[in-house]
């Protein structure tokens, strides 16, 4: 038979033992309860929804994903003087090339200086076109350019000048066919990024003949006017 002492010692030692379990046995449960939200929380890279060249997407109704740089079918922007401000060069390049490479400017001074710029507006230009143009004018390049055209914008105005944001009253402009200027925010110029994803084509048109406006409306009482001007201004 144990002595009472020898009971209430091994008593201590299992109270002891239980005491050390369960905490062994919270520590567990805490570990496998992190353990699970990281787990839950967790998303690989090669997990994340994508599409797969030809493979057949919801997206498409069930047809096949296109590849980066597909021309969909009723999008091949055929008409390059309205898609790209460029003329037509008969000979000079296949008839695809001409669609998919328009041809590149150079600056300088005079109309000259931009051969392959269109010279008018290949589009109807309407009141409501020309309002459009002065809104969409406000919005992405009044910014720069200032609300006249003299590349006093608030953001030439807070320090950025270098290069400065173009007047659209200097000669060179004035001179220029209204094609460099659609092309400009196609491509961009100098300092100036493209404007293509945020500006639609028609937008674009509709900005370069209130570029035009500008031009006129700044110009002095009693004079003709520049050529490229009246004509870029008053198409259709």
């Amino acid at each position: 038979m144990l002595s009472f002492k020898a009971k209430g010692k091994r008593k201590k030692e299992k109270v002891k033992t239980l005491r050390v379990s369960a905490r062994r046995a919270m520590l567990a449960f805490c570990l496998l309860t992190f353990a699970f939200f990281l787990s839950s929380c967790r998303r690989d890279m090669q997990d994340q929804p994508r599409m797969k060249p030809y493979r057949a997407n919801s997206l498409y109704n069930g047809q096949p994903s296109l590849i980066e740089g597909t021309v969909p079918r009723g999008y091949l922007r055929e008409n390059r003087e309205f898609f790209f401000g460029k003329k037509l060069k008969a000979g000079d390049l296949s008839q695809e090339q001409q669609y998919q490479q328009p041809g590149q400017t150079t600056p300088g001074a005079g109309a000259n200086a931009f051969p392959d710029d269109v010279e008018t507006i290949p589009m109807t230009i309407t009141k409501a076109d020309l309002d459009r143009g002065q809104e969409r004018y406000n919005i992405y390049c009044s910014v720069c350019h200032g609300m006249t055209g003299y590349g006093d914008g608030i953001v030439a105005r807070r320090g950025f000048n270098r290069p400065s944001p173009a007047s659209y009253h200097q000669d060179r402009l004035r001179q220029a066919p209204v094609g460099h200027f659609f092309d400009v925010m196609t491509n961009g110029w100098g300092g100036m990024p493209s404007y293509a994803s945020q500006v639609p084509v028609e937008d674009r048109w509709r900005i370069a003949a209130y570029v035009r406006a500008l031009q006129l409306s700044q110009m002095k009482p009693g004079t003709s006017g520049n050529p490229a001007v009246r004509e870029g201004a008053t198409q259709h």
